[in-house]
Order: structure tokens, then C-alpha cells, then sequence
């Protein structure tokens, strides 16, 4: 299980592109997941996706800002 772990850290690495922003929906959702870590995002274009704890927290798009509850 571990060696597992280590590979999907690597791949992790291979996927940012700059400070907790990733390449991918499935990067950011990984990275901020146990036990990679709490928050990733993903950036296409003007629109950034936030992730906390694997799930999305927020949607950032000209200047505007939609959350989402999660309870």
C-alpha cells in the first residue's frame, strides 16, 4: 500500500503547475484528498475549480465566485 501511495505522490508532482494547482478535475480532487493533502485547484481558461478535503468547494469565473455546501 505504500509503494502505492508513493507512486501516486510522484504522480502528483508530474501533474502541478504551480502551487496547488493542477492539471486535471482528477489531480486537484486527488491532491486535496487524505493523504496528499487538504486543499488543490484547477484552472482552465478565466474558470478556477476549488477542492477541499476531495470535493469541490468553489467555482471562480470572471470575478465571480459560486460555493457549494458541504454538508
Amino acid at each position: 500500500m505504500e509503494s502505492e501511495t508513493l507512486k501516486i505522490k510522484d504522480w502528483l508532482k508530474g501533474q502541478e503547475i504551480g502551487n496547488g494547482v493542477y492539471r486535471s478535475h482528477k489531480a486537484a480532487i486527488i491532491a486535496s484528498s487524505e493523504p496528499f493533502g487538504l486543499f488543490a485547484s484547477f484552472k482552465k481558461n478565466e474558470t478556477e475549480y476549488w477542492y477541499i478535503n476531495g470535493k469541490i468547494e468553489s467555482i471562480e469565473c470572471n470575478g465571480q465566485t459560486v460555493r457549494f455546501d458541504q454538508t
